[in-house]
């Protein structure tokens, strides 16, 4: 599913999530990525490393979280989370729904940031993001973010 270039390990602690925000920002930017849509990047990446960093902590897991991102074949930029802890039913949003079983309103975020994401639980959870990187991105974009 994600054509990775790169691929960033990380412990499970929160002092790194501005670490891998900058550097998948970095990695968006030389791939093109017009400069509003690395904003949207930035802030879907820091929840997702958020949430998989938690998950890491709530369920007592010492292997790194994982980040694999890179440009795709398709004029896009992929972006994937892995967490090792057992995830969560990734359904629609509802006004009664628990939100703290996904980490709070950080899904409700990455869903609106990214042009596509799936949540994927199998062996932890994955979170795959994509945005798009040139012209279409800029005339694609939801105007009201």
């Amino acid at each position: 599913m994600n054509s990775a270039e790169v691929e960033l390990q990380l412990p499970a602690d929160t002092q790194y999530v501005g670490l891998a925000r900058l550097v998948v920002t970095v990695a968006a930017r030389n791939a093109g990525m017009a400069e509003e849509r690395v904003e949207d990047l930035k802030i879907a990446v820091s929840e997702a490393t958020t949430n998989a960093i938690n998950a890491h902590r709530r369920y007592h897991q010492d292997t790194p979280v994982v980040l694999q991102f890179g440009p795709s074949g398709d004029g896009s930029f992929e972006v994937t989370v892995v967490d090792a802890g057992p995830g969560f039913d990734p359904a629609p949003p509802a006004a009664d729904r628990d939100w703290t079983l996904e980490g709070g309103l950080g899904v409700t975020l990455i869903r609106g940031l990214a042009d596509e994401v799936n949540f994927i639980r199998g062996e932890g959870m994955k979170v795959h993001m994509n945005f798009k990187v040139g012209l279409e991105a800029e005339n694609n974009s939801q105007p009201d973010r």
